[in-house]
């Protein structure tokens, strides 16, 4: 059986048109080429798996092809041949990290001095150079200072910074951005196909985001779900990287958004029986709040800028409408924060517990930033209801009843047996019914908590209030200020008129006793005043 070799490896480009992602870098390095004016020394910085290392050894094996076409190797001539299969002495490899004293650096540079066998450059390519030592690089620094002109050498990197500023003024700099995921995509395709895999776009996609721009990562995922069958899914790539599916990352965003604490901690039970890692979900999650924090400032451009599409972009724009842009950015604070404390917590269940708790329920008293959040909320509920009466919506004032002539008696009763009182108070009462309803489509968490009160009284748009049950715990909630505001509003809604939301107050004064009740008593057991002994 032959050997099997990776995606990775079987797909890595041959040749600079094969390079995807890196137009601008491929262009230039393809003109040098073309023009004969190569540099002795480049530096290629970029995150892992976006080519730098692939690049190297493209320019290498072009810079000695002896009849390059369009600033590529031809692959036939002897030179192409050799490095090929590589047999070729002219092209040198080195992992920094593994090379990084400055004794192994010498012997490395030792080979400098002998000239190129078949090519007509010696090309060293010199991987994570950020690790060498100091006085590695200053015997580098050395060479590149007066190098042979048959030396080429290539600096890979993925941290520049570290890289001393004497070595990097003697290199030309390319920077290799993250490739997108729609490129990503397609390249998966394209190895799909080829090595005869069924596959879904919304899996290749899934792939190549949860890849982050490195086209190394993606092919390795794709690889390891090959290794479970030769059809690939949603369902599958979100076993393989043990993510979990958009449905539930929208589900539990919800219950966070609604401040339902019960529907958050029953979404972390599922999650943990699912056998997810916390850590994976809470960067998954603070990846979604981002989403939805897009689609709340700029939602025209949402699908190109994050490679959505039109559907999936409606979906992040609906959610995003129903929390404000202070809400998204705490709880993406939150669940951004929350990587570390689980990377060293005693139990990561209850460090994500604890966050989403955090982020859901936001009603302590001295959260500042929860108050401005209803303070916004509430002007913004007042400008819709503004535009509504603007608009003619919803009426301003409630006609009033037609006066009666002074010497026409009082009705006792109505045509149908209520008086106008019970009218105008059934009148209040369907508005308070109506304001309830619609609490279940707009906040289904006020809705339940508005369930457990009563209405003890509604009168001249005032609305009077008490727990359905002593062990209600609608009383506390619904006495804050904040929470009555917000009935104040529904209520307003409904009736077009500015209404009350006020608590009933029971004064629970003892009963003086009847004067026939006491008179029974002294009938009983007389009026005079008894002295009692004990015998």
């Amino acid at each position: 059986m032959a050997d099997h070799q990776v995606l990775y490896r079987r797909w890595r480009p041959l040749t600079f048109s094969e390079v995807v992602g890196q137009e601008m870098v491929v262009t230039a390095l393809r003109n040098q080429v073309k023009q004969g004016r190569l540099s002795h020394a480049y530096l290629f910085c970029g995150s892992r798996g976006t080519g730098k290392t692939s690049c190297a050894k493209i320019l290498a094996r072009a810079a000695n092809c002896t009849d390059p076409r369009d600033g590529d190797a031809c692959g036939e001539c002897e030179s192409c041949r050799r490095m090929g299969d590589e047999s070729s002495f002219d092209i040198l490899e080195y992992d920094a990290a593994s090379n990084s004293k400055v004794e192994q650096m010498r012997e490395i540079l030792e080979s400098v001095q002998y000239p190129p066998q078949f090519g007509r450059y010696k090309v060293f390519i010199i991987d994570e150079v950020h690790m060498l030592t100091n006085n590695a690089f200053n015997a580098l620094l050395k060479t590149l200072e007066e190098p042979p002109a048959y030396m080429i050498f290539i600096l890979a990197t993925t941290e520049p910074h570290k890289v001393p500023a004497t070595i990097l003024s003697r290199c030309q700099r390319y920077d290799f951005g993250r490739i997108p995921a729609a490129q990503i995509r397609d390249r998966l395709r394209q190895a799909a196909d080829r090595e005869g895999i069924t596959s879904t776009d919304g899996a290749l996609m899934q792939i190549a985001r949860a890849a982050e721009g490195g086209m190394r990562d993606a092919l390795s995922i794709l690889d390891m779900c090959i290794g479970y069958g030769q059809d690939v899914d949603e369902t599958l790539v979100s076993h393989v990287l043990g993510t979990s599916d958009r449905s539930f990352l929208f589900r539990f965003t919800e219950g966070l958004v609604n401040e339902d604490a019960e529907e958050v901690i029953r979404c972390v039970d599922e999650l943990m029986n699912a056998g997810h890692e916390p850590a994976v979900f809470a960067r998954e999650l603070a990846g979604h709040l981002r989403l939805l924090l897009v689609a709340r400032c700029a939602p025209d451009h949402l699908a190109d800028m994050m490679d959505l599409s039109d559907d999936a972009a409606q979906q992040y724009i609906g959610q995003a409408q129903t929390a404000s842009e202070s809400r998204l950015m705490s709880m993406l604070d939150i669940f951004l924060g929350v990587d570390g404390a689980l990377r060293y917590a005693a139990s990561p269940r209850f460090a994500l517990e604890s966050a989403a708790l955090h982020a859901c329920l936001r009603t302590g008293e001295t959260d500042t930033a929860a108050l401005l959040d209803r303070v916004r909320e509430l002007e913004s509920a007042l400008r819709d209801l503004k535009g509504r009466i603007e608009s003619g919506a919803i009426q301003t004032r409630v006609p009033a009843p037609a006066e009666k002539p002074a010497d026409a008696p009082a009705p006792t009763e109505t045509k149908q047996g209520t008086s106008p009182e019970q009218t105008a108070d059934k009148t209040m009462t369907q508005i308070w019914k109506q304001a309830i309803a619609g609490l279940a489509k707009t906040d289904p968490g006020l809705f339940a908590l508005a369930n457990q009160i009563r209405l003890v009284s509604a009168e001249d748009y005032t609305f009077r209030w008490a727990p359905a049950s002593e062990d209600s715990a609608a009383a506390g909630f619904f006495t804050r200020p904040e929470r009555a505001a917000r009935m104040e509003e529904v209520l307003t809604m409904a009736a077009g008129e500015q209404c009350r939301f006020v608590p009933e107050h029971r004064e629970r004064a003892e009963q003086p006793r009847s004067a026939q009740s006491m008179d029974d008593l002294f009938e009983t057991f007389g009026r005079e005043n008894v002295i009692v002994q004990d015998s």
